[in-house]
């Protein structure tokens, strides 16, 4: 299962293009007013409340509607370009809740490396349990506890699942 098709990268910049599109009109419209006020109309309470209107409203714009598209842009970019590396390894479990990294919402997806159990110098046992990052915005696969997994991932973020029987 392919988590990142092209689509999914050409969907997410274009909606973040369009999104720096509004920003521009609303910056472009708080400018224009901000002119009339203060060449035409004269009016500087009129101005300075234009002024604060304008820069409230594309910081909440920014904030709420155009960074989280720029982080998933940017987050899908370095999932196409980066390097990746590849795990074989049984499934462990996938967390109910979300959690952000990078500006990107995630659901923990616990893993057992398949490997030789390996001890430390005192004789204690090592963890062979990991902790990657499956996108809140894809389904969830069906997966047993156990299951062997062979997994292509970027970091900690997972690329592409392929389940064995």
């Amino acid at each position: 299962m392919e988590l990142y098709k092209d689509e999914d990268y050409q969907a997410a910049k274009r909606g973040m293009l369009r999104r720096f599109g509004v920003i521009a009109l609303i910056l472009a419209l708080t400018v224009a007013l901000l002119i009339l006020f203060v060449t035409t109309w004269r009016n500087e309470i009129l101005a300075m409340l234009v002024c604060a209107l304008g820069a409230a409203v594309i910081f909440f714009y920014l904030n709420m509607k155009l960074l989280p598209w720029f982080y998933y842009w940017r987050y899908q970019t370095d999932m196409r370009h980066g390097r990746e590396h590849v795990i074989d390894c049984r499934f462990v479990s996938l967390s109910e809740g979300s959690r952000l990294s990078d500006g990107v919402a995630f659901r923990e997806f616990i893993v057992t490396l398949n490997q030789p159990e390996m001890k430390k110098e005192n004789g204690e046992k090592l963890d062979n349990e990991r902790m990657l990052l499956w996108d809140a915005d894809k389904q969830a696969p069906a997966l047993k506890p156990d299951q062997p997994l062979h997994i292509r991932a970027f970091g900690n973020y997972i690329i592409a699942l392929e389940a064995e029987s």
